[in-house]
């Protein structure tokens, strides 16, 4: 499977910056449930780690991994002076969800190999 590189690597900066940005926003009390934001959490870092994944390449998934990983943690002390909470079960969401993108690329990879 061929990706273009420059297309996928603006998608993959598009969305690490919204992701960025969106995690720094307070989020006004009531808006989400109580333990709702691990789904969002484990989403929006599934889908930043198959971006990554895709434009880094297969001989770097472990490295992607170590970097979203580290960004993690960066990520949640960085909302505590935007007023949001630096939480542990949110970085684990983020871990499990990079986890899960990078397994999703791989499968897409090898599977668009076969053809």
């Amino acid at each position: 499977m061929r990706l273009s590189k420059r297309p996928l690597g603006w998608l993959l900066a598009i969305y690490w910056t919204a992701l960025f940005l969106g995690t720094h926003v307070p989020v006004p009390s009531g808006v989400l449930k109580q333990g709702s934001d691990k789904v969002i959490h484990f989403l929006a870092y599934a889908g930043l780690a198959f971006l990554l994944s895709l434009w880094r390449g297969p001989a770097k998934w472990r490295t992607s991994l170590v970097i979203l990983a580290v960004f993690a943690v960066v990520d949640e002390v960085l909302q505590i002076p935007v007023g949001r909470t630096c939480d542990l079960h949110d970085m684990i969401a983020d871990w499990l969800g990079s986890a899960f993108g990078a397994a999703a690329a791989w499968l897409v990879v090898r599977h668009a190999g076969r053809k």
